[in-house]
């Protein structure tokens, strides 16, 4: 199910508000020292926990809203730059592949409870079916770190975990046949690099594992039936 409120917005904060997300689902696939999850997955729990736990006349109140979301959402220098390139990433894949982007919202799973991804964009051609976009607009260094070092599945998991598994939920959540992991820096002569990721039975199976069980203990911190 795909919901229409625009990336950023109020709405689409609030379709992601006490769900599992996929920029977030890296957190609970790493074990921790003596269980299960590590501790920086068992902070996401408590955060989504308490998302779950909110008064929902804030929720429900968009100036209020607004300021609870001023003070949980820390942009840096850096994201505010990838979050403004993100449109002229989109436009430059759309022109060299020739594929028709659509901008969604929050994409929530069929069949797993509050879990949600919200990628890029969605394409459809007839050689690849329906395909998901992740876009990642970060300095120099790291787009030729990810330009030399990042060409597959394998590859993406070990250099940037969390960009892995976010892709693997873009495609649990849209049902798409791939994921390209684009990335853009708009000073380079060359300024993208395009990586097609392949979904994974196995990970989604053990993705799917863990987020039940994080889901699990998230209501059972909020109280919730």
């Amino acid at each position: 199910m795909i919901e229409n409120a625009e990336q950023k917005s109020l709405g689409w904060y609030r379709c992601r508000l006490g769900k599992i997300t996929g920029s977030n689902v890296g957190l609970l696939m790493k074990n921790g020292k003596s269980g299960m999850f590590s501790d920086a997955a068992k902070n996401y729990i408590f955060q989504v926990a308490a998302e779950r736990a909110m008064n929902p006349e804030i929720i429900n109140d968009d100036i209020a809203f607004a300021e609870y979301l001023s003070t949980v959402n820390v942009e840096s220098k850096a994201m505010r730059f990838g979050t403004e390139q993100e449109a002229s990433a989109r436009d430059l894949y759309s022109r060299l592949t020739g594929r028709h982007i659509v901008e969604v919202g929050a994409c929530k799973h069929p069949t797993i409870p509050s879990f949600a991804s919200s990628p890029d964009g969605i394409f459809y051609d007839e050689e690849t079916g329906e395909g998901d976009v992740e876009i990642k607009c970060p300095s120099q260094n790291t787009f030729m770190k990810y330009k030399s070092d990042v060409y597959d599945n394998d590859s993406l998991l070990q250099v940037k975990y969390e960009y892995f598994y976010q892709c693997m939920a873009h495609m649990m959540c849209t049902g798409a046949k791939c994921c390209d992991f684009v990335v853009y820096n708009p000073f380079q002569a060359d300024p993208i690099h395009i990586v097609r990721i392949l979904p994974d039975e196995k990970v989604f199976a053990e993705m799917e594992k863990r987020i039940r069980m994080a889901d699990d203990i998230i209501n059972q911190i909020a109280d919730v039936e």
